[in-house]
């Protein structure tokens, strides 16, 4: 029986983050992927979920305590006290200058086809080296189940899936340019390279066995429509996140979580709903039992700044140090859980006040990133926005910002790769172009 003072509680927040939403909607011109706007209204909505499944779904779910979701409303302030500034910022530079003309902004998105054509071979031609490795990382799990033997291993085993394993990050970097180029130009070609594209990255994607790149895909495509389109609907967006989330659960079940393959529909409906239903909100239980059983801040970076000190150590410049999994234990609240929002690693780190910090820094950036891709529509601009607001749509779940610093180095490199080749291509053409017309 839930107690009325856990009831009031909870409303109380549920609304104080509800005008919040609104109080961002209407500063940033009602823009809803403006990411403070897009920011309150994610952690509305899950913590008005996590009401509603403590009463239906989730009936054993723990309250939260008031400290907790304190934690939690002071950090959709600080995000949005981040973007008020680099807003105010960005006002100020541009009262100073002239917009840029339009016939550069295109220059600048031209992309190449035969690039185009190049990098969507690598993918394909990876494809089967990735499988061939994923199956070898599988034998070794000894389970007969192939995606849970596959996981098993690669999240607890000793087995990894070898170099290939960057071909992800690189498919989902390809997905995003030629959905680029088709909504820069709607044609045969462009469909049909998104097509395959797309089709290749959610392959990987389901190889690696880790349901949530999914949503990355789902936030790439939602930045770049945006963007190239000038605004989504909030109809689009509901019934993208509809389809995912059936492929969510679709997924998860072949996985063998939330459900088992060999079952009828009918039987697997509870099952996956009730690991939904986890996935979306115990993770905000498993912050609050860490925060108030024996909790002590480490003051030592090692969650946060992981990449960072596994760098170290093995540059043996941090010799002695042991460098924490980035998989964290379970806890039972009362569902197993072991995702503890994006609070977790910067509190057990330095504390609140830095983890409050640091999601004003993400507002900040994500801000400023916006801004360039609203005002300029450049592909540079569009793309580390789009690929930004995975983490932001995921953050109720876990730190997806500097605790995955690995995946972000491999985009940002295969991006400005692809973008320096793009435009030596380009340089090329002209140059032939001046010959010819001498």
């Amino acid at each position: 029986m839930q107690s009325l003072d856990n009831i009031l509680t909870e409303l109380t927040f549920i609304f104080m983050h509800f005008f919040l939403f609104m109080a961002n909607y209407s500063v940033m011109k009602k823009k809803i992927m403006q990411p403070a706007v897009l920011f309150s209204l994610i952690w509305f909505i899950i913590l008005l979920l996590h009401f509603t499944f403590r009463f239906t779904l989730l009936e054993g779910l723990f309250p939260l305590s008031f400290s907790t979701f304190l934690i939690f409303f002071i950090g959709v302030v600080a995000f949005s006290f981040g973007s008020f500034i680099q807003i105010v910022i960005s006002e100020k530079r541009n009262a100073n200058k002239k917009n840029i003309p339009l016939n550069i902004i295109n220059d600048q998105n031209d992309i190449s086809l035969s690039l185009r054509y190049f990098f969507l071979f690598i993918v394909i031609i990876g494809l089967p080296f990735y499988i061939a490795a994923a199956y070898r990382v599988f034998v070794a799990s000894n389970i007969e189940n192939f995606f849970s033997g596959l996981r098993t291993e690669l999240a607890y085993g000793d087995e990894d899936i070898g170099p290939v394993k960057y071909l992800t990050s690189f498919s989902f970097v390809v997905f995003a340019i030629n959905l680029f180029a088709y909504f820069k130009h709607k044609n045969t070609t462009n469909r049909i390279l998104l097509t395959l594209s797309v089709f290749l990255a959610f392959t990987y994607a389901i190889f690696v066995t880790g349901r949530t790149l999914i949503f990355l895909l789902l936030s790439v495509y939602i930045g770049i429509s945006y963007v190239l389109n000038n605004g989504v609907s909030i109809k689009k967006i509901g019934l993208l996140i509809g389809f995912f989330m059936i492929f969510f659960i679709s997924i998860g079940i072949m996985y063998g979580k939330g459900g088992d393959s060999e079952n009828s529909l009918k039987e697997n409906i509870n099952p996956a709903a009730q690991t939904t239903a986890i996935y979306l909100v115990s993770s905000l239980n498993a912050l609050d039992w860490n925060m108030n059983h024996q909790f002590q801040v480490n003051y030592n970076g090692n969650n946060s700044l992981r990449f960072f000190m596994k760098i170290g150590e093995q540059l043996h410049l941090l010799p002695n140090l042991k460098i924490n999994e980035l998989i964290q234990p379970f806890v039972f609240v009362p569902y197993l859980t072991n995702v503890y929002t994006i609070y977790s690693p910067y509190i057990k780190d330095f504390g609140k006040l830095y983890a409050w910090l640091m999601i004003a820094l993400f507002g900040f950036l994500h801000t400023w990133l916006y801004n360039k891709a609203i005002s300029t529509k450049n592909i540079r601009y569009t793309f580390y926005y789009s690929f930004l607001l995975f983490p932001l749509l995921i953050s109720f779940f876990m730190d997806f910002y500097l605790t995955i610093t690995s995946l972000w180095l491999q985009i940002i490199f295969f991006i400005e790769i692809f973008l320096i080749i793009n435009q030596l291509l380009k340089r090329r053409k002209g140059n032939n172009i001046i010959v010819i017309s001498q």
